[in-house]
């Protein structure tokens, strides 16, 4: 009967908490409270027919009844019961579908993603991980590899995925914990991540969301493998030139095995190299020319190996930019011998190098060769940036630091350190220490240091030493292109040793830190250090000292046919000069990319004397393999370093 004239069980009410939704002040009721009693009082005070006093107060007290009745019924009176209403919350499963699961690692051989399979399962298989989950959770099956997509059954898994992007699988998931009731994530892979950012990046995002992750691991350890872990070559060259490829291959199970690592361009094999396996990591390295100008893409492999379950790693390719192009070189000379004037003979042929030269003939004359327009160097050694900086490489020759300004060295240390152009000095009479560089900007450039021809008990030394010498280059860097007079490693150590012997030598101090030497004196000792050909970058650029100007010998004593002396003095300028950036640049975060991945592009903008250009408006047009273009806008700032996403 009380739920029927109050709708709920007195056990509500009991539990329940009265409130009311109107509340006016306390002040307000008092005043309506008197009002209303003195407005009854008054009704009351006189009636028709005289009442006895018992009835008055009856009546009285129905009406204030009424009265407070509908008072409270205008305060609208609330009952508030909390209940417990069940409901489920969710469970995402995050299922690795890249191919790297598609190893057939398992008992009896079976791929990772069957394995997958068979443990989530279906709806349908009350055994299964997913109808487990669906008794207590709703459950969000999700594949992943490049990208996130749904899943609506386990056995839909083919281990097809291109990469393996865990951290915009883990983004997703914190995604989805902000969004909704989510009670955790499982993450089933093989933990090989081969692209996108840092997993443990994205998983902070869902600790910070109090959302648990569950990791289960799959597969099995790999215990003969092979894998072409890094490969580094020359991003340009030129066209004939000679590329060094350097290659790090990590193995497991086949320490003191021969394999053949073979480049490829396309599917045609360029070159194979035997090459014998050590315990862990072994580093290999090979030569070869591109064929043709242009763009093209090159791989370095290794054929899969009996009892090697995964070949996918045995692969790695590169992009490689063998586009012609040509550097400008100013070469300043004060006593013009004849190491300038083969240098100049064995450059002539090569179409990528254009020489400039100013040759100091006597008090204020110059003899310039190679100009572009009449005015060119007319003044003599440029005075300021914009003039110096449109060369790609300067070259000193026998020429000392009384022939320029302070200011003048001061800029040759500009367009090395912020221009990214290359210097060299040549040996002779007026170079280095001879020159009275030691206390000047260039002294900063070069790679080593220079000694104030004095030993330490007080004797000189000879400023230049005249005794026949072998160039003797160093055993670690005599397979670099920069010394390659021949493809063989062998046949090369052989030329290096019968060529002529050289005459004359600039004593030079010790190798600076993150020099490399490249060639010595055959009388080189650590303690007594004779540097023959070192380098080192500095800044933006690269440095380089050459203490000999006896390199012509090996052109009149060999036969005329032999290139040996064009060959190297034209390397050692490519390695100058060509490297040397334009006004505008554009950079790539890393050099290869997975499917689907954003490319981050860093540009920089600067006007001809390399200075910053202020707020730059970029646009940038990119081709794809479909010759489909896109251009893009990017933003700058002030410091004219603009990036775009693509």
């Amino acid at each position: 009967m009380f739920d029927f004239f109050f709708k709920y069980s007195p056990v509500v009410y009991d539990q329940g908490q009265w409130l009311l939704r109107w509340h006016p002040s306390l002040l307000v009721l008092l005043l309506l409270g008197v009002v209303l009693l003195a407005l009854i009082g008054l009704a009351y005070r006189r009636t028709t027919t005289p009442l006895q006093r018992h009835w008055h107060a009856i009546l009285i007290a129905l009406r204030v009844l009424a009265i407070v009745l509908l008072v409270f019924c205008l305060l609208e009176p609330a009952l508030s019961v909390t209940t417990v209403v069940s409901q489920k919350s969710s469970v995402l499963l995050l299922l690795d579908n890249s191919q790297s699961m598609s190893i057939p690692d398992g008992e009896g051989g079976r791929r990772r993603v069957d394995q997958i399979a068979a443990w989530a399962g279906s709806e349908t298989n009350a055994a299964s991980i997913i109808s487990r989950l669906k008794k207590n959770f709703r459950v969000e099956a999700q594949q992943f590899s490049a990208n996130v997509s749904p899943l609506a059954d386990a056995k839909q898994l083919r281990g097809e995925g291109e990469s393996t992007n865990l951290a915009q699988a883990l983004a997703y998931a914190a995604r989805q914990a902000q969004m909704g009731t989510l009670s955790g994530v499982v993450l089933v892979s093989d933990g090989a991540a081969s692209a996108g950012n840092d997993p443990l990046e994205a998983a902070r995002d869902l600790v910070a969301a109090k959302v648990p992750l569950f990791t289960v691991g799959v597969g099995t350890k790999i215990n003969n493998d092979i894998q072409l872990a890094k490969v580094d070559a020359a991003r340009s060259v030129l066209e004939n030139s000679m590329v060094e490829v350097n290659t790090l291959i990590q193995s497991r199970g086949f320490a003191g095995r021969s394999v053949e690592l073979e480049l490829r361009e396309g599917n045609t094999v360029i070159k194979r190299q035997p090459v014998v396996l050590q315990d862990r990591s072994t580093r290999a390295s090979m030569q070869f020319s591109p064929g043709r100008q242009g763009f093209a893409k090159y791989s370095v492999a290794i054929a899969q190996q009996p009892n090697e379950l995964v070949a996918a790693n045995n692969q790695k390719s590169f992009l490689l930019d063998s586009r012609n192009r040509t550097a400008r070189i100013l070469y300043v000379e004060e006593l013009h011998p004849w190491e300038y004037k083969f240098m100049a003979r064995a450059l002539e042929g090569d179409q990528t190098l254009q020489l400039t030269s100013l040759l100091k003939t006597g008090p204020e004359k110059f003899l310039r060769l190679g100009l572009r327009h009449s005015s060119e160097l007319a003044g003599g050694f440029p005075k300021n940036r914009r003039e110096l900086f449109g060369y790609q490489a300067v070259v000193l020759g026998s020429v000392s630091s009384s022939f320029f300004s302070p200011e003048q060295l001061q800029l040759v240390r500009d367009f090395v350190a912020e221009r990214g152009g290359g210097f060299m000095m040549l040996g002779g009479r007026h170079s280095f220490g001879q020159g009275e560089y030691q206390r000047t900007p260039i002294a900063e450039l070069l790679p080593v240091e220079l000694p104030s021809y004095a030993a330490t008990d007080g004797r000189a030394i000879a400023p230049q030493l005249h005794e026949e010498f072998r160039f003797q280059p160093t055993a670690e860097y005599l397979t670099m292109p920069l010394l390659q007079l021949h493809g063989d490693p062998v046949e090369n150590a052989q030329i290096w040793e019968k060529l002529p012997l050289l005459q004359g030598y600039n004593p030079l101090g010790s190798a600076k830190p993150g020099a490399t030497i490249l060639a010595v004196h055959p009388l080189h000792r650590e303690e007594a250090p004779r540097i023959l050909l070192a380098t080192q970058r500095f800044g933006r650029g690269r440095s380089g000292v050459l203490a000999t100007s006896s390199t012509w010998r090996w052109q009149m004593r060999l036969d005329h046919r032999d290139q040996t002396h064009e060959r190297f003095w034209r390397q050692l300028m490519h390695w100058l000069s060509l490297q040397s950036p334009e006004p505008v640049t554009v950079e790539l975060d890393r050099e290869s990319y997975s499917p689907g991945e954003d490319i981050a592009l860093h540009i920089e903008v600067r006007d001809s004397a390399f200075t910053p250009y202020e707020n730059a408006n970029v646009s940038v047009k990119i081709t794809d393999a479909a010759n489909q273009a896109v251009t893009l806008t990017a933003g700058a700032d002030l410091s004219a370093d603009s990036r775009a996403k693509y």
